[in-house]
């Protein structure tokens, strides 16, 4: 059965539940077994029916670079979201200690 993980930054949206083992075939079909559970959750990483530009997500290590939901999935599939990395930005190396 296929497992969406959840990384830390998002488990306030699911409860904080850090996997979801659900029925699907495909990653649309995951999404929405995971949405019966937890409704905040996918409305966090889906708009109008795709994935949020914000969001990536990894399907048994490779990262699915079209935001394709109807990627099929095998049986025992890992999925991970990834959420953004922030930071950086305004650092001025000259001021940092040598």
């Amino acid at each position: 059965m296929p497992v969406l993980h959840v990384p830390a930054s998002l488990r306030s949206l699911s409860g904080d539940r850090d996997r979801f083992e659900v029925e699907g075939s495909t990653l649309r079909a995951v999404l929405r077994a995971v949405q019966e559970q937890c409704p905040a959750l996918i409305g966090r990483i889906i708009d109008n029916d795709e994935l949020r530009s914000d969001i990536a997500v990894a399907i048994d290590g490779t990262i699915l670079d079209d935001g394709n939901l109807t990627q099929l999935l095998s049986d025992d599939a890992e999925i991970y979201l990834v959420p953004p990395i922030g930071g950086g930005g305004g650092a001025d190396l000259e001021s940092l200690p040598r």
